[in-house]
């Protein structure tokens, strides 16, 4: 459960810094910039206002990453609302809403690993009508970064490939090992920190225990193209397989410079599927005809797909010294979610077996 006793927060603007001031358990944070918004709420790039106690031994370590999330309002006002009504509104605001206490929780939970492919929750408040959460702040992520060096050959190989590789699944493993699904990896998830070479996953949003009821979960989630065919498909009772296959089209992006699966709706996406590994049967999935959103698919003429591997050497920007790494991509995107190998396997395959662990 989390800490309900936490300090009271404050937010107030200051004339003389001339920026809005958040105040946290943790200390005083002023905002300096706005790094993303969306209709939900926002993420902020804070400072921390040292104290006379507190003496900088390196500027950069007293920036952080401020999402402040709005409350749902559950009851909207019309002309006819009542007192009672109004009241209801007012306490659905108060209310720490589910998915806030969802993300809080497994970012607490995350945190407490300490783990160096997981960006950390350093403090959070859950305010009258916003959740803030104070997070560590990288300077960009890896969709920034390939997009920048797309053509630079100290990034673009095989070695730098596999250390990324590498972390991200490290990262993902860890989360899979407190039982929680992220449910929207995607480059721009996936913080990234230069000098160290550290990768990061963020972004919290959208993951889950795996100890809810399985059939509750919603298929609306994640991002088009790093969604898995079971998911696109209407199955409800999906597992950490859903990350697995996300991750497996970052790698491929990294690759090629381009999404596997570069559509915005689930059609789109299934027929792009449909062209790289063929029709969908029993063989490759299991019971697909049973799923909600099967007929998006079981109406399809047979073919034979380009295939994964063909389509990665037709369009990678850099080579690979053996096969290992095509058989782990067709082992992390397999069709069917129940063969679709684990983040641990993947960790263990000899793909990685020369790797520099950081």
């Amino acid at each position: 459960m989390l800490d309900q006793n936490q300090k009271s927060s404050i937010q107030y603007f200051d004339f003389k810094e001339n920026k809005t001031i958040y105040e946290l358990k943790s200390g005083s944070y002023k905002k300096v910039s706005v790094l993303g918004q969306g209709t939900f709420g926002k993420v902020l790039l804070v400072q921390k206002l040292s104290t006379d106690k507190e003496k900088k031994t390196k500027e950069d370590s007293y920036y952080f990453a401020l999402k402040i999330s709005r409350r749902f309002r559950k009851v909207k006002k019309g002309k006819n609302s009542s007192k009672e009504d109004e009241k209801n509104e007012e306490e659905a605001r108060q209310e720490i809403n589910f998915i806030e206490l969802r993300e809080l929780t497994n970012l607490k939970i995350l945190s407490k690993t300490n783990h160096l492919n997981i960006v950390n929750m350093l403090d959070f408040s859950c305010e009258k009508t916003e959740t803030w959460i104070l997070m560590e702040y990288l300077k960009t992520d890896l969709w920034k970064f390939y997009t920048k060096n797309k053509d630079n050959p100290e990034v673009m190989n095989e070695k730098f490939f596999k250390n990324i590789s590498f972390q991200i699944l490290s990262g993902i493993e860890q989360v899979h090992s407190e039982l929680i699904m992220h449910r929207d990896i995607k480059l721009e998830n996936i913080l990234y920190d230069e000098e160290n070479n550290i990768a990061k996953i963020g972004d919290f949003g959208l993951s889950r225990k795996l100890d809810y009821c399985l059939e509750s979960q919603y298929t609306d989630v994640g991002t088009y193209p790093y969604k898995p065919p079971e998911v696109l498909l209407g199955l409800k009772n999906y597992t950490t397989a859903f990350d697995i296959w996300s991750i497996g089209c970052i790698l491929v992006y990294i690759c090629t410079m381009s999404h596997l699966f570069g559509a915005e709706d689930p059609v789109g996406v299934l027929k792009l599927m449909y062209d790289i590994f063929g029709s969908f049967n029993d063989n490759v999935l299991p019971g697909y005809k049973d799923f909600p959103n099967a007929n998006l698919v079981v109406n399809l003429p047979e073919k034979e797909g380009i295939g994964l591997v063909e389509y990665i050497k037709q369009n990678q920007k850099f080579k690979f010294e053996n096969d290992n790494f095509y058989d782990l991509i067709t082992k992390m995107l397999c069709i069917d979610p129940s063969k679709r190998i684990t983040a641990k396997k993947c960790l263990k395959h000899p793909f990685f077996s020369d790797i520099n662990v950081i």
